[in-house]
């Protein structure tokens, strides 16, 4: 385990066969060179910076890494996922909302709207106005069970001094991408492996289509996934790394492409690309409501964009 070390781009052999990665410690600037016979990619899914609770590490880094040296990737349309959570805090936990009703700001309850069925009636809704919740369906078993099962649930609401069970409290939705959402690398073999010889996935990195269709959740299948398909992962990453050339016989070539090759007189400003890419991935109205010239509108801006950081405009 190397801290405070991030993994910047994946190195092939001339066969194209990854055999290891590069980065960078950022406590002393140092370059970092991993040679291995192969390499598995468990880097979590994306969630687009969104500031819900832990997903901001979760950058899809792996999968831009993995990409750039050919890796395919599956079921990305089930990318949009959206996690519920009081418009004050960053926690998105949703089950206890099973047990609220939703209103609008006159205290009028939001026909149709629900947790598990119902937030795309909360989605609309929130386009032109706030939502808020109440947990005033829980009685009081419930209510001493939500405590015990999920007590950080209620910590932003005790900092508010906001009573869940009796006040209304403004809601929103936040996106988490592919973290809730299934979709990820391709993978083509029991063992986990990727599309591109000696790469492997695990965990939110892959596509989790295979076991649960479009979207997965915080628990139960998604836990059961992360610990299995990294155990098969590292498995199959371990077979064929002994199956493998001597590192000491294959060239390592890099394959970063971004921001890695000193390309153009200056430094991208991560900032400005960072909000010009969540504004076509956050608004209900593009990614939750999904038409296809919406779809391709958005995909002509990120794609410009990409080009434009790919030639050092940016």
């Amino acid at each position: 385990i190397i801290d405070h070390s991030p993994a910047l781009e994946l190195l092939v052999d001339e066969h194209g066969t990854v055999c290891g990665a590069t980065g960078v410690n950022r406590q002393t600037g140092d370059t970092w060179v991993a040679n291995a016979g192969a390499v598995v990619i468990a880097t979590g899914g994306c969630a687009f910076l969104s500031r819900a609770l832990g997903c901001n590490v979760l950058t899809g880094d792996g999968h831009l890494m993995a990409a750039e040296v050919g890796a395919e990737l599956s079921g990305m349309e089930f990318s949009n996922a959206y996690g519920l959570g009081p418009a004050f805090s960053s926690v998105t936990k949703s089950l206890f909302y099973n047990w609220a009703t939703f209103y609008y700001k006159d205290g009028s309850p939001i026909e149709g709207a629900g947790s598990a069925r119902g937030r795309s009636v909360i989605a609309k809704t929130l386009q032109t106005q706030p939502v808020f919740a109440c947990l005033n369906r829980a009685d009081d078993s419930i209510k001493s069970w939500m405590r015990t099962a999920q007590p950080n649930f209620f910590v932003s609401f005790d900092r508010q001094g906001i009573n869940p069970f009796i006040q209304h409290f403004p809601v929103t939705l936040r996106l988490e991408g592919t973290v809730r959402g299934t979709g990820g690398l391709h993978v083509v073999s029991e063992d986990c492996a990727t599309t591109v010889p000696g790469l492997y996935a695990a965990g939110d990195a892959a596509t989790r289509g295979l076991i649960c269709g479009g979207f997965t959740g915080g628990g139960s299948h998604n836990a059961a996934w992360a610990l299995s398909s990294g155990f098969w992962a590292g498995a199959g990453a371990a077979t064929f790394g002994r199956n493998a050339r001597s590192s000491a016989t294959r060239i390592a070539l890099r394959t970063g492409g971004v921001a890695l090759q000193g390309k153009g007189s200056h430094a991208p400003d991560s900032a400005e690309i960072i909000r010009a890419v969540q504004a076509e991935l956050f608004p209900y109205e593009r990614n939750w409501y999904r038409r296809g010239d919406v779809l391709e509108d958005s995909l002509q801006r990120l794609d410009a964009l990409w080009d434009r950081l790919r030639s050092g405009a940016c």
